[in-house]
């Protein structure tokens, strides 16, 4: 879908675009580590047929309504808001592949350990590591790292690269720090002629020590935050209906309105709290747990 949309931009907006590409070189890496697969010249041509898409859709209808009752200052309401969105437009559409390349990277993170295990179980027996690389593609369990693992595979079996090549080439674009130093490692073993098995051995254990390491953080983070939930959303459920239905004999207020409010609260405010609170566990949970 973004691939046919940025098709449809760079054909509006293309040669605007390639005037502006030296500002914006420095979303090329982002844009490939952040695995989107359309090049800058089409990524900035979306961006800019967005952000002016923004504007006149929020001038029109903002501005269209502000106008019938304010006259031309509703007009340059509009033209107010219609900036800002486009801003905003712009500014999300800049950082998105930062976004991208932050939740890629955390993801690889997680599941590398258990990755790296299966590596070196292959690599005990024998198979080659580009079967090693395209075996690992096919389990799809790993999620970014079989993502990653796949190019590997298609530099080899499709663009014809020798392995050591296209282990630089996943080094350059992969957005983990942790993966690149495993793809260095491998590089650097199959060069030396190291034991290939003995470094994904170490590799793994040293991986997975450190994900031992987040997951006891994460339960004491989580031990934190189940006290901090008790105490806002249960305790203070209840305080909140009993002090309302308190303050309402003194204010004189209408007790359908304290119902009301009381309903609203307990019923739209705690779902909603609950699955805020599910969310953001969720998000610092470290992979494999969730």
């Amino acid at each position: 879908m973004l691939k046919k949309y940025s098709d449809f931009c760079y054909q509006l907006a293309g040669a605007y675009a390639l005037q502006y590409l030296e500002y914006f070189e420095g979303l090329r890496p982002k844009l490939t580590k952040a695995g989107l697969e359309i090049s800058l010249p089409e990524y900035l041509s979306t961006m800019f047929v967005s952000t002016a898409s923004v504007f006149g859709a929020s001038f029109l209808f903002i501005g269209g309504l502000m106008a019938l009752s304010m006259g031309i200052a509703g007009l340059m309401i509009g033209i107010i808001f219609g900036i800002l969105f486009s801003i905003f437009t712009f500014v999300g559409f800049y950082i998105y592949p930062r976004i991208l390349v932050s939740n890629r990277a955390s993801k690889i993170r997680d599941t590398l350990p258990f990755a790296t295990m299966y590596l070196s179980t292959l690599a005990g027996t024998g198979t080659s590591l580009p079967e090693i690389f395209q075996n690992l593609s096919e389990v799809e369990e790993y999620g970014e790292v079989s993502k990653e693992a796949a190019k590997i595979s298609r530099d080899v079996n499709t663009l014809g690269m020798d392995i050591s090549e296209a282990l630089k080439r996943a080094a350059e674009r992969t957005p983990s720090d942790d993966f690149e130093e495993l793809v260095w490692g491998i590089n650097h073993s199959i060069t030396t002629g190291g034991s290939l098995r003995e470094f994904l051995r170490q590799r793994a254990e040293t991986l997975m020590n450190d994900y031992e390491r987040r997951v006891e953080e994460f339960a004491d983070q989580l031990s934190l935050l189940v006290e901090m939930y008790i105490t806002i959303v249960i305790v203070g459920s209840i305080i909140f209906t009993s002090m309302s239905a308190v303050m309402s004999s003194f204010a004189s207020m209408s007790p359908q309105l304290v119902v009301t409010v009381q309903v609203i609260a307990i019923f739209v405010g705690l779902p909603l709290i609950s699955g805020m609170f599910i969310i953001f566990v969720r998000g610092i949970a470290p992979g494999g747990i969730r």
